[in-house]
């Protein structure tokens, strides 16, 4: 049992950091994203009604919890050895790259919606 202990210890101890760290790069990534579900609903602002930001707080949901896979792949990586900032910025830019399109039509289909 202690062995379990000190191993969750020291697996805490190296995931804090990580964590901590893609907290702070959460406020660009959401600002990232934001712009880019607002961009097709440029066109005609309008405030959104009840329907549409439900539709848009289920994908704002959605990309936040995608985004815990960065933090969790990079803890991963460094039990395997393997840190350094690039290993952040890599997972951090793979990672918006992959939300973008997921985001952008989220964003596109509530246009099309109002359209």
């Amino acid at each position: 049992m202690g062995d379990n202990y000190s191993m969750l210890n020291r697996l805490m101890a190296q995931a804090r950091p990580v964590f901590v760290r893609w907290e702070r790069l959460r406020i660009p990534y959401n600002a990232l994203l934001a712009m880019l579900v607002l961009l097709p609903m440029a066109g005609e602002f309008r405030w959104p009604d009840l329907g549409d930001l439900l539709i848009l707080l289920m994908g704002a949901v959605l990309a936040n919890l995608c985004y815990l896979a960065g933090p969790a792949a990079e803890t991963y990586l460094a039990w395997l050895g393997l840190r350094s900032r690039l290993v952040t910025a890599a997972l951090f830019i793979g990672g918006v790259l992959v939300s973008i399109p997921c985001v952008y039509f989220f964003g596109f289909g509530v246009a099309l919606m109002n359209s």
